[in-house]
């Protein structure tokens, strides 16, 4: 007769398979270390993926024979110690997915809308934009990759090289500090 595993250790062994499963520990958790990011990955489903320095931002076009003027949006939001206004600069993420072409299953009606964003930061705190929030005949929200406050000063040390900024958010859980992934998901 096989003997039983204490409860314990029957736990053990399904945390450990279930942060396997989802990618937790090893180089997952190597790469979860915080701190500064030199650049934003932009990857998952898309056919072009980038990587986006400061200066690519600073100097992004989305037609490289067009001027290109960032974008400036004002937020607040409210927090534990009450609500926040602040305004910044940056890349719309709509124009950061347009150069990147989103791949979409034209055999699925209306599959865009069935795409995300899983936008990570350094320490892998991760949030979502569904595609339909920032597309310009849905939502339209302008959520930005900011690089630099509203008086084109950079962003400071506690936020990064980049950050997200979801205006419209009663909450400022969305948006994220020290940027370093944007990843193009879609919903199963």
């Amino acid at each position: 007769m096989p003997t039983s595993l204490p409860p314990t250790s029957g736990l053990l062994t399904v945390l450990v398979l279930a942060f396997s499963v989802l990618g937790i520990g090893g180089a997952h958790a190597a790469a979860c270390q915080g701190g500064a990011s030199t650049a934003v990955k932009l990857k998952g489903a898309v056919k072009n993926p980038a990587s986006y320095t400061l200066d690519d931002l600073r100097n992004f076009k989305l037609d490289p024979a067009k001027d290109y003027q960032p974008t400036t949006v004002t937020i607040t939001f409210n927090t534990s110690k009450g609500p926040v206004t602040a305004t910044y600069t940056g890349v719309p993420l709509i124009d950061l997915l347009t150069v990147a072409n989103v791949k979409v299953d034209k055999n699925q009606k209306n599959d865009i809308l069935r795409k995300y964003v899983v936008a990570r930061a350094t320490d892998c705190y991760e949030v979502v934009v569904a595609l339909g929030e920032v597309l310009a005949n849905f939502e339209a929200k302008q959520v930005l990759v900011a690089y630099q406050d509203g008086e084109g000063q950079p962003l400071p040390e506690s936020d990064g090289m980049a950050r997200l900024v979801m205006p419209g958010d009663k909450a400022g859980g969305r948006n994220v500090f020290h940027l370093s992934q944007l990843i193009v998901r879609s919903a199963p």
